[in-house]
C-alpha cells in the first residue's frame, strides 16, 4: 500500500534528524514487506517495500524536489 507522507517547513527539521539522498529516482530505503512511502509533494517513492511504523522520529527530503517529510503520526 501507498502511504503519502506530510510535507514539512525546513524550519521544522533543525533539531530533527534528516536523511537526505542526492541521488534521483533512487528510493531512501527498499526492504522486503509491503508499503511504499510517497513524497507528500510530488509522489516520488522515497521508502519502497517498508513495513509500517519502521522509521519513527525521521525527516526525508525528497531528492526529487526538495521537500521536506515525515510520516504522518510521528
Amino acid at each position: 500500500m501507498n502511504y503519502k507522507m506530510s510535507v514539512i517547513p525546513e524550519e521544522e527539521t533543525e533539531n530533527q534528524s534528516v536523511l537526505i539522498l542526492t541521488r534521483k529516482g533512487v528510493p531512501l530505503f527498499k526492504g522486503d514487506s509491503s508499503d511504499n512511502y510517497l513524497c507528500g509533494a510530488c509522489d516520488t517513492v522515497m521508502c519502497e517495500n517498508v513495513s509500517r511504523g519502521q522509521f519513527i522520529n525521521l525527516v526525508f527530503k525528497c531528492s526529487n524536489c526538495g521537500a521536506f517529510n515525515k510520516i504522518r503520526g510521528t
